[in-house]
């Protein structure tokens, strides 16, 4: 299978904002209620969240096949920590290893950082994923995100390693 990694930049946010409600609903339907998914939808996955986001300094990169962007991811260097904001891939490409390469992409981009962290829903099944590819739990939060919905997560973190010089 050929895939590019490629960056989204805002020509693609419209594309990347449709495939965030397609995975969206993929990925979380069976553990958020539809509501709480439109309100985070609107608030953390369109297009006016990711040009605010980009102006922060958070890098979006997405994988593509065949012309079709099929999954994507969203950064942030926070001090010499990397904040992976998102990691989505169609569920058609799970198992592939294409997750794992949108990992290592992202961390490719921060060669200054020592660890990526990230939140994960408790109750996900990609938290199993994180813990293979290197991740602990290294606290549990639960964020009022608004509108009466909250965010019951872990925070995961993978050291990175240094070369020695």
């Amino acid at each position: 299978m050929k895939y590019a990694l490629v960056t989204v930049d805002e020509n693609m946010f419209d594309r990347l904002e449709k495939l965030a409600d397609q995975l969206w609903h993929e990925s979380y339907g069976k553990l958020l209620s539809e509501q709480q998914i439109t309100y985070m939808l609107q608030q953390f996955q369109c297009r006016n969240a990711f040009e605010k986001q980009k102006a922060e300094g958070y890098i979006y990169r997405g994988v593509m096949i065949d012309g079709e962007l099929v999954g994507y991811c969203g950064s942030q260097k926070q001090g010499d920590r990397i904040f992976l904001s998102k990691l989505y891939l169609s569920g058609k490409y799970h198992g592939l290893g294409l997750g794992k390469v949108l990992l290592e992409d992202c961390i490719s981009l921060y060669p200054d950082c020592s660890s990526v962290y990230l939140t994960v829903n408790k109750h996900n099944p990609s938290y199993d994923i994180y813990r293979h590819l290197g991740f602990e739990v290294i606290d549990s939060v639960v964020t009022d995100i608004g509108e009466g919905f909250v965010m019951d997560d872990y925070i995961m973190q993978r050291e990175l390693l240094k070369e020695v010089k």
